[in-house]
């Protein structure tokens, strides 16, 4: 089985080593005979910051590069619990298989396979939650006579031109910043930047 290593520590929790990190999961995989395609291995913090290794695994998870994605810990891998199980369903709908190595969670097994699927329930539950409490909100602030919009997402356009004109799709561009891609297009054309629409997306004037 061809596998990923996904392996990240934050300046803010230490508890071992990224090289440690990497070690013990290029062991696990020796140990069980499966073949690394790569190593992605950064030094981020989960919820602050840009993880750029990790998009590069989803990339190549939607392109099947492996069979399966190998992590340390379950908090290595997600930044919080709802960005864990949704990551985790990606992996899913890509038919590529998750192991968390302290965890003891294989999806290459039945009991595994029950897992993702708990995970997957888990993930749309949140959601619903998160759902019911915004609108509750939503329905207060109007009674309470309060203009309830969503505050435009900040992007960083010299960044984003600078990508685009290196020949990076827009569409990527949009997942590395985590805005969507309409968005991303907006931001584009309320600051005067027009677009070529071609094939393969053109270039910026």
């Amino acid at each position: 089985m061809k596998v990923g290593i996904y392996a990240r520590v934050s300046t803010e929790k230490q508890e071992e080593s990224l090289e440690e990190q990497v070690k013990i999961l290029e062991e696990f995989c020796k140990r069980n005979g499966y073949e690394i395609h790569n190593v992605y291995s950064e030094t981020r913090s989960g919820a602050k910051s840009k993880r750029e290794k990790f998009m590069e695994l989803m990339r190549d998870v939607e392109a099947r590069k492996f069979d399966a994605v190998v992590v340390l810990k379950l908090d290595r891998f997600g930044r919080s619990m709802l960005d864990l199980l949704s990551s985790v369903e990606k992996l899913k709908a890509h038919g590529v298989d998750f192991i968390s190595v302290n965890d003891h969670i294989e999806t290459t097994t039945p009991q595994g396979k029950l897992i993702f699927h708990i995970m997957g329930a888990l993930a749309e539950f949140e959601r619903a939650l998160i759902y019911e409490r915004t609108k509750v909100g939503i329905d207060r602030a109007k009674r309470e006579g309060k203009v309830c919009h969503r505050p435009k997402k900040a992007v960083n356009l010299e960044r984003v031109i600078d990508r685009y004109n290196k020949g990076i799709p827009l569409r990527e561009i949009a997942a590395i910043e985590h805005v969507s891609y309409g968005t991303l297009q907006n931001r584009l054309r309320e600051a005067g930047i027009k677009l070529d629409i071609r094939p393969d997306e053109g270039r910026t004037k």
